[in-house]
């Protein structure tokens, strides 16, 4: 089966629609279309349901599937090993990781591994710890970068740095003088919180339910670029990592302080890989240049105070 006809599957299974897996795939619904029923006319048995609301993989779509990712990998280290033949790294990397990660410290790390291997091409995602973890070990992606919370079995945690959330304040918010913070605390003033962040958000919520006083939530966002202006305009109280204020908090706009008394300040950042499943060259040198990357900003972080 052609390359190309199972990605169109995969890509089907993981959107549970033609329309949205067209989005995705950048091809007309009609020729994903005709692909999947190619597939299916071949295999000799249907492999999704047609629902009102979607498609459902078959029990049958369920084998091919796992045939489809595993076919889809073995080529891609085909034309990894190929590309190393040559003297050069090529494919596609996949990745995903943290909004906050998307500020600063992903576009300099792919410009500069672009800049080394311009034959390789990158997709990236942006998604919550859970999802990141789960994408990885369901092989939607290469790898990911998250925090150092449960993931699944079939994965692996490395690379990690110390990367605690911190309270993010304006320059003239009260909290801003003081050398640490608790959520006691924080709870007095306005919360600016992110939404689809479990278990984070959880974490916040449950620590936060046993004080007296919970706060008030004047704004969730999932988005970051709402929420950090709110912050600098001095309108509450939101939990980041340095990473997604770095710009503002160097311009000492926005001043981070450590949380103390929380599970939140022992949070750690670092790559979620797959434990079994072998990566092309080009995503293990981007996945072994981000470790490294990491390490150097936990060095760095450590040597200051975050302030």
């Amino acid at each position: 089966m052609h390359a190309a006809v199972l990605r169109y599957f995969v890509a089907v299974a993981r959107a549970g629609s033609i329309r949205k897996a067209s989005d995705e795939l950048h091809v007309a619904s009609s020729a994903v279309s005709r692909q999947i029923q190619k597939l299916e006319d071949e295999l000799g048995t249907p492999l999704f349901e047609r629902l009102p609301n979607g498609l459902r993989l078959t029990q049958a779509g369920e084998v091919t599937l796992r045939h489809a990712k595993a076919t889809l990998h073995d080529f891609d280290l085909l034309t990894s090993e190929l590309g190393a033949l040559k003297g050069k790294k090529t494919g596609l990397v996949t990745l995903a990781a943290l909004d906050s990660l998307f500020v600063r410290f992903l576009p300099e790390q792919i410009m500069a591994f672009h800049r080394q291997h311009p034959a390789v091409n990158f997709r990236v995602h942006s998604g919550v710890q859970s999802r990141i973890a789960m994408m990885v070990a369901e092989g939607e992606i290469d790898f990911g970068i998250t925090f150092n919370l449960p993931h699944p079995e079939d994965t692996e945690f490395v690379a990690d740095v110390p990367m605690p959330l911190m309270a993010m304040v304006a320059r003239d918010h009260p909290l801003a003088r003081l050398d640490s913070v608790s959520l006691s605390e924080c709870a007095q003033y306005n919360l600016l919180l992110q939404v689809d962040t479990e278990p984070l958000r959880s974490l916040i919520e449950v620590e936060l339910s046993s004080l007296e006083r919970t706060g008030r939530t004047l704004v969730t966002s999932n988005n970051l670029l709402l929420l950090r202006p709110m912050v600098e305009a001095g309108l509450g109280v939101a939990f980041y990592t340095p990473l997604g204020m770095v710009d503002q908090m160097a311009a000492g706009t926005i001043v981070g302080v450590p949380l103390k008394g929380s599970r939140l300040d022992g949070l750690r950042l670092g790559l979620v890989v797959p434990r079994r499943r072998q990566l092309t060259q080009a995503a293990q040198a981007l996945a072994d240049q981000l470790g490294a990357a990491l390490t150097e900003l936990g060095r760095t972080w450590a040597g200051a105070d975050g302030r």
